[in-house]
């Protein structure tokens, strides 16, 4: 009887144990599923905030809409009073009518294309300005007029007379002339009864200056081969064709001396340019590989062309170095430099860091978002995620650059609104890590996050550092389409050359200067100039003192 009443126990004893583990278990589905209901609630109302945010955009275009559409139907309004006011038929006579054509072409697609093809787009679609601009053009009047004896009525046998006339537009293209300007240099003398005695020496008038002493070339070839190979990535030996044509025969060393000597004369303007880099406190800096060829009996190499400016300065240098160490960017910077030095990660910069004294390395948030949109195909959700917190970090800077705040009030901006996204951005790190693939594309971004986190928040420090490297980026990508002509630099000393030119020209782009202008002026003006007032000729200095003048 006792056996039996244990073994009754031990069964209802089991019995309960199973069926606490049965509820363990549905506790624990219960849990996990209200997480994920949670993370489902969470998600809702990040996309009702991103609905409600393109609602109140939509209700702004429409707005935007139905104020351009009041505005077309005045002047819709006022341009069919004015036709009423001409007596019909009238407006002919000025190639003019009463309703607008559509050109036979206009629906046509561009380069053949039809609805079938599929295109994909490497950035946003951007809508074409559909008007051609060319008020700045000269212009040439050219008069049509009937021969004589077509000017008979052929209804009343009457002589026919001018009585209006019809105007039309066509755009032409003059292609560009060399010619050789004969400078007829004047000598003076005394005349023969004046002159007594035979040793007094005639004077001569000054012969005008030259870019590069006893060359036949002028400033304006020369700025012109200059931005032809620089700026239009137009290697020597394609420019030699093209001369050739035009009747101008010219050895391709000696359109390489020219370049060379051009460089030489321009490096002074370059290197004020640095100084003025170097003394802002912060300094942007990317490098770009560059094919060089090794001399006689030596192979080619992979030289680096880095680039540096800063946000203070409207300009970039370029330096042409044979390698690519922490080395050279120690050399550039020197020991004078001290403040901020904005990069993409290289591990050479904190070397730099640690060999300089006074060095802050700055981080790129741009080179971030990159690696995660890199991710969004492997984990849709988290990437596109960090990608929707860091495009917050850019809205604030986009708001500032609007607004147009000094370094003071943009620090501040970022104090009061920045910590609280990156307080996000870190927690959707630490939640991330490890859950992922080492090797996978969201792992390697979460690695780069994690590395560079302390030198990323250096904007938070001063509001004259960014916090992306962009603006260097694109300082550079002039160079990656020229070099897929020109292919490598001839030498070390053509590398350097190069670095010069590219600064000059490239800093001409960003303060809007015509780089062929300004080459031709400065080419013969920094031969003369002080040298101490050697800054006037950095291009934003020269477009205030000398562009009015250079232009004529």
């Amino acid at each position: 009887m006792e056996r039996s009443v244990s073994a009754t126990l031990l069964e209802e004893n089991h019995a309960l144990k199973q069926a606490l583990v049965e509820r363990d278990e549905k506790i624990a589905e219960r849990d996990q599923r209200i997480a994920e209901l949670e993370r489902a609630v969470a998600r809702m109302a990040e996309l009702e905030e991103e609905i409600e945010d393109l609602r109140a955009r939509l209700r702004g275009a429409a707005r935007d809409q139905a104020r351009l559409e009041a505005r077309l139907k005045e002047l819709l309004a006022r341009r069919r009073a004015l036709v009423e006011e001409i007596a019909p038929g009238q407006l002919a006579l000025f190639g003019l009518e009463e309703e607008p054509r559509t050109p036979p072409c206009a629906k046509e697609a561009p380069d053949g294309e039809t609805k079938e093809d599929k295109i994909r787009p490497r950035h946003a679609p951007k809508r074409a300005p559909r008007e051609i601009s060319y008020e700045a053009l000269p212009e040439e009047h050219v008069r049509h007029e009937l021969p004589s004896e077509e000017r008979v009525c052929q209804v009343t046998g009457k002589p026919l007379v001018p009585v209006g006339e019809k105007t039309t537009e066509e755009l032409e293209y003059r292609p560009s002339k060399l010619v050789v300007v004969v400078h007829h240099r004047v000598v003076y003398g005394l005349s023969e009864e004046d002159r007594e005695e035979r040793s007094v020496e005639p004077i001569l008038a000054p012969a005008p200056l030259r870019p590069i002493e006893n060359a036949l070339a002028g400033p304006g070839l020369l700025a012109w081969i200059l931005v032809q190979k620089y700026c239009h990535h137009l290697p020597l030996y394609r420019q030699q064709a093209i001369f050739a044509r035009d009747g101008l025969f010219l050895p391709r060393q000696t359109l390489c001396d020219w370049v060379l000597a051009s460089a030489f004369q321009l490096a002074p303007i370059v290197l004020a340019l640095k100084r003025l880099i170097l003394a802002s406190g912060v300094v942007q800096l990317d490098d770009t590989p560059v094919r060089c060829q090794g001399g006689k009996g030596q192979p080619n190499f992979e030289a680096r062309l880095w680039a540096y400016l800063s946000p203070e300065v409207p300009g970039v240098v370029f330096d042409f170095v044979p390698d690519k160490t922490h080395e050279h960017v120690l050399a550039f910077l020197r020991e004078s430099f001290q403040g901020y030095m904005v990069g993409d990660g290289y591990q050479g910069y904190g070397t730099v860091v640690k060999k300089q004294p006074g060095v802050i390395e700055a981080g790129c948030f741009a080179h971030v978002f990159r690696k995660f949109k890199d991710a969004l195909k492997e984990a849709p959700v988290e990437a596109a995620r960090m990608l929707r917190s860091i495009s917050r970090l850019f809205e604030l800077e986009s708001q500032a650059a609007q607004h147009k705040l000094e370094p003071a009030a943009l620090l501040e901006l970022r104090r009061n609104k920045a910590p609280p996204i990156l307080k996000e951005i870190e927690s959707h790190a630490k939640e991330w890590k490890g859950t992922t693939s080492d090797a996978g594309p969201l792992a390697k971004a979460l690695t780069y996050l994690d590395n560079q986190w302390p030198v990323l928040q250096r904007f938070l420090e001063d509001g004259r550092v960014p916090i992306h490297n962009n603006s260097c980026e694109n300082a550079i990508r002039p160079v990656a389409v020229g070099r897929k002509n020109w292919l490598f630099a001839g030498s070390v000393r053509g590398g350097e050359c190069a670095a010069t030119v590219y600064s000059l020209i490239e800093s001409c782009r960003r303060v809007d200067v015509d780089p062929f202008l300004y080459l031709r002026d400065v080419l013969v003006r920094v031969c003369t100039h002080p040298a101490s007032r050697v800054h006037e000729l950095l291009p934003v200095n020269w477009k205030e003192l000398f562009g009015s003048a250079a232009a004529r």
